[in-house]
């Protein structure tokens, strides 16, 4: 699935729609980027550039829409609403440029645990570990972590979920995100319609290796010895399993079912 999208362009938003639907913040000070922030039901919009003088201001895009795709559904739907934000009928998809996006991939019935101790990335040599949550590399940044627990902070912080989260609550034991993000990846909202998967290539950043739970070694001696007991069964499971390829075919699915796409051969 694509789990985050910050859009750029050069049009500004539409006022009268914005002024109808959003809560507004200015910042009076030019200690942020852009002079005004909108908060929409489904998007945070920023726009007119300010922090800079004038001509570096110019040369910024003048409004960035960050959303995210699992508030719609389909890629219709987002499209829509982002036609509403800017009502301009010379707005072209390809007018739309992507600054950032995250692709992910939910694995059920593994714990994190166990995908941390067999997990290496690729090309990287440092990275970090934040209660049971694994952070590497910068661009493109990975991060892997337990989704239930996730879903409940934001439960408990009061911060929007959707209705098929909650359920997700219920219906697994354990849910692991691998979730990969990529800034300035040089394509425009067209190019994603034409070709979502080819996003796909992105999970190459994960490289996951035989591990031996018998004489594990390096990296993987220090992973290993993080994992309870109980999760090591399903570590040895993972032996069996080619995971990479489990990771792509679920956001190859997802991202068939959200753009209306037909199944590659």
């Amino acid at each position: 699935m694509i789990d985050y999208l910050s859009l750029t362009l050069q049009l500004p938003p539409d006022k009268d729609y914005i002024e109808y639907h959003g809560k507004f913040t200015e910042d009076s000070f030019r200690s942020q980027m852009y002079r005004y922030m909108c908060e929409l039901d489904k998007a945070r919009l920023l726009y007119y550039p300010h922090k800079f003088k004038d001509l570096t201001n110019a040369k910024m895009p003048f409004t960035n829409i960050i959303l995210n795709p699992k508030y719609f559904e389909c890629f219709e739907d987002m499209e829509d609403y982002i036609f509403s934000i800017i009502n301009d009928n010379d707005l072209k998809l390809d007018d739309i440029n992507i600054s950032r996006i995250d692709v992910a991939s939910d694995i059920e019935d593994i714990n994190v645990k166990a995908i941390i101790a067999m997990l290496h990335v690729d090309g990287i040599k440092r990275f970090r570990i934040i209660e049971d949550t694994i952070y590497a590399g910068r661009n493109p940044k990975v991060r892997v972590y337990n989704k239930l627990n996730e879903i409940k902070y934001r439960l408990k912080k009061d911060i929007k979920v959707t209705e098929e989260e909650k359920s997700l609550l219920e219906s697994c034991k354990d849910l692991t995100r691998f979730e990969v993000s990529k800034g300035r990846p040089r394509i425009n909202l067209e190019e994603l319609k034409e070709d979502p998967l080819m996003l796909v290539s992105f999970f190459d950043r994960l490289n996951f290796i035989q591990l031996s739970c018998s004489n594990p070694c390096g990296v993987m001696q220090f992973m290993y010895k993080q994992v309870n007991r109980k999760f090591r069964k399903q570590l040895e499971a993972l032996q069996d399993m080619n995971l990479l390829e489990k990771i792509k075919e679920n956001y190859t699915a997802d991202v068939i079912k959200w753009f209306d796409l037909k199944e590659p051969f």
